[in-house]
């Protein structure tokens, strides 16, 4: 009875022992489906210093990156190779049924790059922060530019200039860190006012006020920065329109040779260029000749007739008419004019053989006009016209030694003292005066030729306006005679100059989109000059209005690049246009600069491939300079947000980034389709940047395939069927689970996985004929579950001797051995024992 049990008992270890030997041979070991773990940080370079950012993110990814969701909560590891620069949390949750977490880095003081580790299980990956610039980074090319509106100044005046960076190649560029600059300035003619010599980290450019002194010369701004190792210097010549010396004129130059001729001289203050201009406080004037009878005859006419001889304060000229007696002829004699302060100046006249009107010799009549070649605005002169007759004078030419001179006839005017009055009224030799512009000269008193006399004087004055003129003055049965005159102000404004602290040729706008602008007012020289009356302008396309205000040289104002409206986006014209009652508009001015940016803007999304679903992500914009450094702004700023194609995400219009940091997120989502969208950002003054992001499914089909097989199959009899499991793309994947369910089959195993070519070997036995049916199931982390139904023919016909597989028969033989042992063991037991063990 103990032999049937044992018998029993091993029958059944051996079926369950082909069980096992079954699964073993026909299971596959399993293996994880084909999917990354992931690692972003967005943005990867942030400004240092002690701030907490949300900017890490960790999921997993299949093989052609999309994000995947985990079934259950995920927990992945963090880890920082510099914990000096930034530290991160140890580890961070994916929470179930979500694509990816969230989690904040801690920035220190300390510039560098650190790499954030993430790991799950044996799979460890990383991405590279960035925080600051290191010393190692900054480019040693910087040259600073001292940019002046004009390398003049009248004193007591003052001007804009700035001071800028600039690379190598020429072009603007902003400071890697902080440069602080030392001036170094002539400072007896010059001062600085600037409210901060230092470049700041980000921007390109710095500005201030140059303030002239009371004294001309020439002054120098010298600029350095022992941190950067570069200096620039710039020569400013100061002049002056306060009177600096006189200027002495004489009317006629040529006086007849006779007893009490007149003559009228004009002593009239210049500045340091030889341009007239206004007595600052009296001036005394003391006259001398080199012709003692005639500066007796002036210091007696000045005492007799209690001339003044004082160029009074806010005129530019004394005048007075002299008699003086005339005895010599072909003389040339000298008078001048001398003050403290101012020096001297003198002036010659030539006496001549006088000539009658009712002379033989005297034929023809003409005349000639004088007067000053310069006159300031709003001022009185004189002007003289003269009669007299052209005669031909031999003049030996000396240059050859020979001794027969050539002698060459040569026609010059001699006045001629007419023997009756020629005067604007009540004569028939009618005098007459014209000016060319009475708005610039006008004739205030005509004056007249009175017999015994040559000449005339006539009293002029100039207006407000500036410009040359023209005065024509005729004798009726004489002729006329013409002479020109310029009408200057060295303190008024002839011109306006656009000036912008980044040079003649761009406009730079700061990593806030702002850019600086100056209007300044320049004389007739190029000097800035203080403005007699505000001037208002309209400045274009900024459509501002801009004032010089009264006594001030120019008007200064920082604009927003957002509020200007451009066509050319590379180019800004700007146009100055005088308004207001009485605008000069030769004063307007326009010019074109090329648009210089000093940041651009970067957006990007974490991870670019997104699922269609209704899946929230987050963007980012980030301001950047052109080395890819962050730009802390200094204010708040608007970026734009506009993607290439409607319908594809969610997105606000706009995002602010707050000041204090570079850059900001915004709320991303898709709506259910699928494409390619590309993400752009734009603001004024700014590069903009964009992106590409793609939205597809993250979970893709499979494709179940099935390899040779011959049918009809026999009943009851082992059969392999190779499965083969591909992707949409036709690539194999490794690691899908293949379960398999019949009713009329027996398979073994009924799951298993797909080896690296995607692939897996089934075994079953038909139990049903004629027909046979089988379903396969395929399903992967990432992809959607796949399924695919087989039906074989089955035959009826009975089992023929078929070859056993090696294994098997390595098995069957293996516990046949096993049996035959354990029973020989139990037939060669003593019947003595058997019976024992009965008994017992």
């Amino acid at each position: 009875m103990l032999r049937e049990l044992c018998l029993k008992t091993l029958l059944i270890m051996l079926a369950v022992f082909a069980i096992i030997l079954g699964n073993i041979v026909f299971a596959v070991a399993q293996v994880e489906p084909s999917t990354n773990l992931v690692i972003k940080l967005a943005p990867s370079i942030i400004e240092s210093g002690e701030n907490t950012h949300q900017l890490g993110h960790v999921g997993f990814a299949n093989k052609y990156g999309s994000l995947i969701k985990v079934g259950k909560d995920t927990i992945v590891n963090l880890e920082s190779e510099y914990p000096s620069i930034a530290t991160v949390p140890d580890k961070v949750t994916i929470p179930a049924n979500s694509q990816y977490a969230t989690f904040d880095v801690k920035t220190t003081s300390s510039a560098g790059t650190t790499k954030i580790f993430a790991s799950f299980g044996d799979e460890r990956v990383f991405d590279t922060l960035i925080v600051g610039r290191t010393q190692d980074e900054i480019k040693n090319d910087l040259k600073l530019v001292v940019n002046l509106p004009t390398e003049e100044m009248n004193v007591n005046s003052e001007m804009p200039f700035s001071l800028y960076l600039q690379n190598s190649n020429g072009d603007i560029t902003q400071a890697p860190f902080d440069i602080t600059i030392t001036l170094d300035y002539e400072k007896n003619l010059i001062g600085i006012d600037a409210s901060d010599l230092t470049i700041k980290k980000g921007n390109s450019y710095i500005w201030g006020t140059i303030k002239s002194m009371d004294k001309v010369g020439n002054a120098f701004i010298r600029a350095s920065s022992d941190k950067i190792g570069f200096d620039e210097a710039k020569e400013i010549k100061i002049s002056s329109s306060l009177p600096s010396s006189l200027q002495v004129n004489i009317f006629p130059d040529k006086v007849p040779a006779t007893l009490k001729r007149d003559i009228d001289i004009v002593v009239s203050l210049v500045d340091s260029d030889g341009l007239p201009t206004f007595a600052q406080n009296d001036v005394k004037l003391q006259f001398f000749s080199d012709d003692q009878s005639v500066g007796n005859q002036i210091d007696r006419t000045i005492k007799e007739s209690q001339l003044s001889g004082i160029i009074k304060k806010g005129e530019f000229s004394y005048h007075f008419r002299q008699k003086v007696d005339l005895q010599d002829e072909n003389k040339t004699i000298t008078i001048g004019a001398a003050t403290k302060g101012l020096g001297v100046s003198e002036d010659t006249f030539y006496t001549v053989k006088p000539f009658t009107s009712d002379n033989p010799i005297v034929g023809n009549k003409t005349m000639q006009v004088y007067t000053l070649e310069k006159i300031p605005t709003k001022s009185q002169t004189i002007a003289v016209f003269q009669i007299g007759t052209l005669l031909n004078v031999e003049h030996t030419d000396t240059t050859t030694d020979t001794t027969d001179s050539a002698a060459e006839p040569v026609k010059e005017f001699y006045p001629v003292i007419v023997n009756e009055n020629y005067d604007s009224v009540g004569s028939e030799k009618m005098v007459s005066m014209i000016s060319s512009n009475d708005l610039l000269l006008k004739i205030t008193e005509l004056g007249k030729i009175g017999a015994t006399s040559s000449y005339g004087t006539s009293t002029i004055e100039t207006g407000q306006e500036t410009g040359s003129v023209t005065l024509a003055s005729t004798i009726k049965g004489i002729g006329s005679a013409t002479t020109k005159t310029e009408i200057i102000n060295t303190l008024k404004q002839e011109k306006t100059m656009i000036f912008l602290p980044t040079g003649a040729s761009s406009v730079l706008f700061d990593k806030n989109g702002y850019f600086d602008l100056f209007i300044i007012s320049l004389d007739s020289k190029n000097r800035p000059t203080a403005v007699e009356t505000e001037v208002r302008y309209l400045v274009t396309p900024i459509n501002e209005i801009m004032t010089v205000e009264k006594g001030k040289t120019y008007s200064h104002v920082t604009f927003l690049g957002n509020s200007i409206q451009l066509e050319d986006q590379g180019q800004l014209a700007i146009k100055t246009i005088p308004v207001g009652e009485s605008a000069n508009h030769s004063l307007e001015v326009e010019n074109t600069f090329a648009m210089t940016p000093t940041a651009k803007i970067a957006v990007s999304v974490p991870f670019d491939m997104l699922n269609p679903n209704k899946a929230k992500y987050t963007g980012l914009v980030q301001l950047i300079d052109f080395s890819n450094n962050p730009v802390t702004l200094s204010e708040d700023l608007t970026v734009r947000l506009n993607p290439s194609e409607i319908g594809l995400v969610n997105m606000p219009d706009y995002v602010v980034i707050p000041s204090g940091v570079s850059y900001a997120e915004f709320p991303l989502e898709t709506k259910g389709k699928t494409g390619t969208v590309t993400l752009g950002a734009n603001a004024k003054g700014i590069v903009g940047g964009q992106t590409e992001i793609e939205i597809k499914p993250t979970i893709t089909k499979l494709k179940i395939s099935i390899g040779s097989i011959n049918e009809p199959l026999p009943i009851d009899k082992p059969t392999d069927l190779k499965v083969y499991v591909d992707d949409e793309q036709d690539m194999p994947v490794q690691g899908v689970s293949i379960r398999t369910i019949s009713t009329d089959l027996d398979v073994m195993p009924d799951t298993v996985m797909t080896d690296a070519d995607g692939s897996a070997i089934i075994h079953f036995n038909a139990k049903k004929a004629p027909k046979t049916s089988l379903q396969i199931f395929a399903t992967a982390a990432g992809f959607s579950e796949e399924k695919k139904a087989l039906d074989f023919d089955v035959t009826p016909e009975e089992i023929k001797k078929t070859e056993i597989p090696q294994q098997i028969i390595y098995a069957g033989v293996v516990i046949v051995a096993a049996v035959v042992g354990a029973m020989i063991y139990f037939l060669k037991k003593p019947k003595a024992a058997i019976k024992e063990e009965e008994f017992d």
